[in-house]
């Protein structure tokens, strides 16, 4: 076997062992934290939640995420992933099923609070550890199909949200209720199943014969940044480093717009004359429909190119102008810009996390991950807080989707900054081998 059509054989193999599984745990995280999204106009009715009530409890989540990532991706790097993601799992599970026990604004805020300190590991923990799994040139995919599960989990859990609020009196319970306690329970289970399903590092993948791990450990390691890279040394060297600040700003961009319209976007499809709860849970899927389009070809074109600043420059753009279209468009029409916009911000992530691995590594790599995550991820918390306090002070969520747009393109300006230099270390073979490409951000 040659080693180009051996490097496609364990690149598939590692695939179809890790990234399943990681898919499945990111889309019930998605979905426990964004399915209150859906409702907000019960929340309102049941317990006296207004808009901006409802917008600090939907964005705190992301101040609990910013304050434990870092602390929480140090731990996994210490104790290997399985352990690790399983416990965060098993407890932010538990922490979803009691938001069925909200009782006023102040409940609301403590369990959204919790709920984004128990997840703050997660996503930056998979970054981290797909980087210990695949190689610089097929980082863009692997991301790609295990961000998938944001377009995912918004496609079938919007639509199962509304079918499950609708078992309204079901025992006595409210639907809303119904719909916290039957999406927490199966992240419970998922998780005792995590030990079993993932293995901490290549060296110990014993479903893997001895000469592919080799390989693949060679790989991983021939990818990782030279000694001389100009990697910052101490935390204070990172928040000083210019590269990782714009990489900050230009993932908050990014966040802003994606939690902006989540936690909005029933209520945007509302304005639709002539629908119920699961009405607005299919029609609010479909943007999430083009977000799986641009999470899968953003970066494979990406990958393939080894371009990295086209893709994201488009993907914001695009997002711009989606945003744009959702305030001044009617209400068919801005779901159908929604939609575009939904494409590029979606699409722009597995992009730009091909970025951090090019400039870090080991433990640094590991702290800066959540770092920029906890960071951008505050867009989380700006972008419905912004858009509840619009509401509440004007009536209309046009002026919140117009400031979101602006960030948007702020990123995207930014982003423009980036120059990406470096030395392709090997060509294309006949079975398809990707480039080893090393990137820099300056």
């Amino acid at each position: 076997m040659s080693t180009a059509t051996t490097v496609q054989g364990v690149r598939r193999k590692v695939s179809r062992r890790l990234l399943p599984p990681l898919f499945v745990m990111f889309v019930l995280s998605f979905l426990d934290r964004t399915n209150v999204a859906l409702v907000k106009t019960h929340l309102e009715t049941d317990v006296g939640i207004d808009a901006a009530a409802f917008g600090l409890g939907a964005g705190i989540f992301f101040v609990g995420y910013a304050v434990l990532g870092v602390p929480s991706n140090l731990a996994l790097h210490r104790i290997g992933a399985r352990r690790w993601l399983a416990g965060l799992m098993f407890v932010w599970g538990l922490l979803s099923c009691a938001m069925a026990l909200v009782s006023s604004p102040t409940t609301f805020y403590v369990l959204r609070f919790l709920l984004g300190a128990a997840e703050a590991g997660f996503f930056p923990g998979v970054i981290l550890y797909i980087t210990y799994w695949f190689a610089g040139p097929d980082r863009g995919r692997a991301t790609g199909i295990f961000q998938s599960a944001v377009a995912v989990s918004s496609i079938i859990g919007n639509p199962l949200g509304g079918y499950l609020i609708g078992l309204h009196g079901l025992a006595g319970l409210d639907g809303w209720k119904w719909m916290f306690l039957l999406e927490g329970a199966p992240t419970v289970v998922m998780a005792l199943a995590i030990p079993w399903l993932l293995t901490d590092r290549p060296e110990q993948a014993t479903w893997l014969t001895d000469d592919e791990r080799r390989l693949l450990i060679d790989r991983i390691e021939a990818d990782r940044p030279a000694a001389d890279a100009d990697a910052p040394q101490r935390a204070g060297d990172i928040l000083r480093d210019s590269r990782v600040l714009r990489l900050m700003f230009v993932y908050f961009a990014i966040q802003i717009s994606v939690y902006g319209v989540t936690f909005w976007l029933p209520a945007l499809v509302g304005r639709i004359d002539g629908l119920d709860d699961v009405g607005i849970g299919f029609v609010s899927a479909l943007p999430w429909v083009f977000a799986l389009a641009g999470v899968l070809i953003l970066p494979w074109w990406s990958d393939r190119t080894g371009d990295r600043r086209g893709p994201l420059r488009l993907a914001l753009l695009l997002t711009v102008l989606g945003l744009l279209g959702g305030v001044l468009l009617p209400p068919v029409p801005a779901v159908a810009a929604l939609c575009v916009a939904a494409f590029g911000f979606l699409g722009a992530q597995p992009v730009f996390w091909t970025v951090p691995p090019t400039i870090l590594a080991g433990v640094q790599i590991a702290g800066t991950i959540p770092l920029i995550s906890g960071f951008g991820n505050l867009g989380g918390f700006v972008g419905p807080y912004v858009m509840g306090a619009v509401e509440s002070g004007t009536g209309s969520q046009s002026g919140g989707l117009y400031l979101i747009a602006v960030l948007a393109a702020a990123g995207a300006l930014v982003a423009a900054t980036f120059h990406w230099v470096g030395q392709k270390n090997s060509t294309t073979t006949q079975e398809g081998t990707a480039d080893d490409t090393h990137r820099a951000l300056r």
